[in-house]
């Protein structure tokens, strides 16, 4: 098993070098973290981003498009924040082409608060192609993903998320982020996955609140992860 994520210089030195300081102290696997920039860090393997097959150019592209931005006449809007919410796809899909084992994806603003065991990451598998923080009614928390590429079911999974991003079928969902491309994806393969918030509803008496989405912290993710989210109550506050 191995862990991913990915970040910019802002993110590292905003959040991202507490994360990778705590998943060398506490986290049993490999972590290989795609940087934006030149950088090593004691413990953890460094890749070049825009080493990833095609980020160059489709960035490239994205960096002339206002709306690619989430940048709207009416204001930022997150959803449609393709810039920004994209480059985690493309680490994700570059470390499971390959992969010739389980893979958890960890945002980099995840801190690990104490020593996690490999027993235990595998035992929230279930037996399932995927782990997923799903939230019906609302797009998934892609926080944290399980995947689990030597899964009979995983490889349409895996084509279907690849197609989302380089065919351009993102651009034509209701969101442009790395949430709806997984949530598409896991519905257009029909895959399977282990689901970490089965207890999430939308309430039907009153509108979604912070507490509602936040089901990270409820997960049994929560005993040994802290999701900051970046500033978790700004990002609250823009999906609520």
């Amino acid at each position: 098993m191995l862990a991913v994520t990915t970040f910019s210089k802002s993110g590292y030195e905003q959040y991202a070098k507490d994360c990778l300081d705590s998943v060398e102290k506490y986290w049993p696997t490999k972590l290989i973290a795609y940087a934006e920039f030149p950088l090593e860090h004691p413990g953890i393997e460094v890749r070049d981003f825009f080493s990833i097959p095609g980020t160059d150019a489709f960035y490239r592209y994205l960096r002339e498009v206002p709306l690619a931005h989430g940048k709207t006449p009416q204001g930022y809007n997150y959803n449609l924040d393709a810039w920004k919410f994209t480059r985690k796809v493309f680490a994700q899909i570059h470390v499971l082409q390959n992969a010739q084992e389980k893979v958890i994806w960890l945002d980099a603003d995840t801190i690990v608060k104490k020593p996690v065991s490999l027993d235990w990451l595998e035992n929230l598998f279930d037996g399932q192609p995927l782990v997923i923080l799903d939230r019906p009614g609302f797009h998934s928390e892609t926080g944290f993903v399980g995947f689990d590429p030597l899964h009979k079911d995983f490889p349409t999974f895996l084509q279907a998320y690849t197609d989302c991003l380089q065919r351009g079928i993102l651009f034509t969902l209701d969101r442009w982020h790395d949430c709806a491309a997984l949530d598409w994806a896991r519905k257009q393969s029909g895959c399977g996955a282990k689901d970490l918030s089965p207890f999430f509803k939308v309430p039907t008496d009153r509108p979604l609140s912070l507490d509602d989405l936040d089901v990270f912290s409820k997960s049994v993710l929560s005993e040994f992860l802290d999701h900051r989210k970046g500033g978790k109550k700004g990002y609250f506050a823009r999906v609520a």
